[in-house]
């Protein structure tokens, strides 16, 4: 696994997001270019909705899409999306909610509950992993 990310650590407050435990490091301030290539050559891209989601889509890459906050009419179509039904979801997508992007516990419909960021939390690496033997197969 290779993480092309801009940085290593990002976040604020008590949201910290890292990069991936063993994962090759290939973070940086490195030129789209690049990102492009290390795209272009991968067996998958593997993510939420992002520009290098979208960057990998553009490159020919597969991607599995890890849908919760995003409705699948959101992103490019592509036969490997991860999302649970059975739990809230597209809250990105409903024109009622605006999106606060200096807050990183954004969650408008479950923010101090037990539900919050349920959309995410309930999809398991167990659900990520059978898209992949999908692509894989």
């Amino acid at each position: 696994m290779i993480c092309i990310d801009q940085k290593t650590v990002h976040g604020t407050g008590l949201v910290w997001n890292y990069i991936p435990h063993g994962a090759e490091d290939e973070t940086g301030n490195r030129p789209l270019s690049e990102r492009a290539r290390w795209l272009k050559h991968a067996d998958a891209f593997i993510g939420l909705s992002s520009g290098l989601a979208w960057l990998a889509w553009a490159a020919g890459t597969e991607v599995v899409m890890i849908s919760g906050f995003t409705h699948p009419t959101n992103e490019f179509e592509t036969p490997y999306r991860v999302i649970n039904w059975h739990t809230c979801n597209s809250c990105w997508n409903d024109p009622t909610e605006r999106f606060d992007h200096h807050n990183f516990l954004w969650c408008p419909r479950h923010e101090n509950t037990p539900r919050q960021f349920e959309c995410t939390r309930l999809i398991t690496s167990v659900h990520v992993i059978n898209e992949l033997k999908k692509l894989f197969a």
